[in-house]
């Protein structure tokens, strides 16, 4: 099994990346991390971690799901990105995982994933209104599920995020 990981350049979410990844990892899962760029990306608490290829690289179809890390970053580099909105929405239609963390569901939301579905996500006022505009319903709860799609709100939810995910591939 493969998931695709997708992270900011800078200013990613630090937890929301290294827990699901982690746990992913110790259930044999292989993690493959996309970027703006490759190399070097810089997490909002210090975390450095290494995009394997560039969104632009990637092929959906290679993928058993695709988990999205938030962080200011992800408002700032990734929510208007046409290529991650294209490949979140195959892997997502073709019932394939879809999971989203803080910012980052407002991207599941430009893809068409979630017009009439539960998500959770660090409500702003960008995130519900353009979640509200793509006809997702906001919930208060920290981590959501539902079918193949899991959202959740904050770091401090990254471990429960990670099971949820977890739970859904196997």
């Amino acid at each position: 099994m493969k998931i695709l990981f997708v992270i900011a350049s800078d200013r990613f979410l630090d937890m929301g990346y290294t827990v699901p990844k982690k746990l992913l990892e110790e259930h044999g899962i292989e993690c493959v991390t996309a970027s703006t760029v490759r190399g070097n990306c810089y997490g909002m608490q210090g975390e450095i971690a290494q995009a394997d290829l560039t969104i632009n690289d990637v092929d959906p179809a290679e993928y058993d799901g695709i988990i999205i890390d938030g962080g200011i970053g992800c408002q700032d580099e990734l929510w208007r990105n046409e290529k991650l909105i294209d490949i979140t929405n195959k892997i997502g239609t073709s019932g394939k995982v879809a999971a989203a963390i803080c910012l980052a569901p407002v991207i599941l939301g430009e893809a068409g994933l979630l017009a009439g579905k539960k998500t959770a996500c660090f409500e702003t006022p960008a995130t519900v209104r353009v979640l509200t505009l793509d006809k997702a319903e906001v919930s208060h709860d920290n981590v959501v599920t539902d079918g193949r799609i899991v959202t959740a709100k904050t770091p401090f939810d990254a471990e429960e995020f990670a099971r949820a995910i977890l739970s859904v591939l196997l």
